[in-house]
């Protein structure tokens, strides 16, 4: 095994989605070392198990403008990264809702007109259209964005590796960091199986694995590994193929559109289940399970696509937080480290905004968005971030 450096300004732990991009935006903003280390290759975790999908419908205004930010990067990646490609297919995005969701849905849609995201609410008969495979009798509306679609979590992943390797960041990866090191209160370093690294500031961007290394040194965060199960399927030779992406917000299903014939659900249940290793894939009952729940979700709303061959399954993980939005910021327990966890598997298109408020703090920059109200510390303040519908696919 090869050694890892033994000193560095900032360690990044992670290389996902979240530990690419702030290792990106801190190696362009700055002439600090940076090394990011995973156990993983680049997208051999959770980051390899996302769904993809790219929207911009949130209740926090925060939140609407980090994924309007993110949008924008994800269109203009020469500009952003000048590596590589995200992979952003635009198909369109349809939340779907009945009577009781209807406020909710209104109120949201306002939200993000005001802040300039490209959304509206649409009849039964425009969803009908928009989507011909839908059935839409007992649906009260919807919220449209023509913007939405899906990215490829590899390419954006290692594009932005690949960025923040030309401006001096450090990546190693195959080796696990064992521990957060501290002396005095504050970050000294990191230790690895493969050696130590010193420095002064540590940025986790673990994902599920957070609590694993946190709670050792006292920093205790409400963060919980909940898996989420995901399937591919292909459609039969002669059903016909769905072409936006859709959230049901009555049976809790999401269905985006893949290569071919082939289409991706995850079809929620009423909880995720609590795991201890964040890649187990689940057992046979519970594949049969998610199955079932998405047969029963297409015969409500798309029955044209039911009968469609599975493919793949897919599990992983997810860092989920009592209010389902992220931690972002510095810790009180231990100086020098910051966090950027809990995006409960929403954090693709927040991903480039994250990268450049990770950034601005560890720096000592002004944040392109006011993070306070996603700091680590809320909980215990019982300053919780507000969800329109609840905890579910559309929080």
């Amino acid at each position: 095994m090869k050694p890892v450096p033994a000193t560095a300004d900032i360690v990044v732990v992670g290389a996902g989605i979240m530990g690419a991009g702030i290792a990106y935006q801190l190696a362009a903003q700055s002439d600090a070392r940076v090394v990011v280390v995973d156990e993983r290759p680049p997208v051999g975790g959770i980051s390899g198990r996302t769904f993809g999908q790219i929207r911009q419908h949130y209740s926090n205004e925060l939140l609407v403008r980090m994924a309007r930010h993110g949008f924008n990067a994800i269109k203009n990646w020469g500009t952003e990264a000048g590596v590589g490609d995200p992979g952003y297919v635009r198909l369109g995005y349809l939340l779907l809702v009945v009577e009781d969701q209807l406020d909710a849905l209104h109120r949201n849609i306002d939200l993000g007109q005001s802040c300039g995201v490209d959304t509206r609410f649409v009849e039964a008969a425009e969803i009908a259209a928009l989507e011909p495979l839908l059935i839409t009798d007992d649906l009260a509306g919807g919220a449209y964005e023509p913007d939405g679609g899906y990215i490829d979590v590899t390419k954006m992943v290692l594009s932005w590796l690949t960025a923040a390797q030309s401006h001096g960041a450090e990546v190693v990866s195959g080796v696990r960091v064992t521990a957060l090191r501290t002396s005095g209160g504050r970050i000294s370093g990191v230790s690895t199986n493969a050696g130590e690294i010193d420095a002064p500031v540590a940025v986790t961007a673990t994902g599920a694995w957070a609590c694993d290394l946190l709670d050792p040194i006292g920093v205790h965060v409400p963060v919980q590994r909940r898996r989420l199960e995901m399937t591919m399927l292909q459609a039969r030779p002669g059903q016909p193929q769905m072409h936006s992406c859709v959230t049901d917000g009555n049976s809790n299903i999401v269905l985006r559109p893949d290569m071919g014939r082939r289409f991706l659900a995850a079809a929620y249940p009423a909880e995720m289940p609590l795991v201890d290793d964040p890649l187990s894939m689940g057992d046979e009952d519970d594949q049969h399970a998610h199955l079932e729940r998405i047969d029963q979700a297409l015969a409500a709303r798309m029955p044209a696509l039911r009968g469609a061959v599975p493919l793949n399954h897919i599990s992983g993980a997810y860092d989920v937080t009592p209010d389902y939005h992220p931690l972002i910021g510095w810790v009180p327990e231990v100086a020098g480290l910051c966090l950027a966890l809990g995006f409960s598997g929403h954090g693709l298109k927040l991903s480039p905004a994250v990268g450049e408020i990770v950034a601005a703090i560890v720096l000592g920059h002004e944040p392109p968005f006011d993070p306070h109200p996603l700091r680590p510390t809320r909980f215990a303040e019982d300053d919780h971030m507000f969800c329109a519908y609840g905890p579910s696919a559309r929080a």
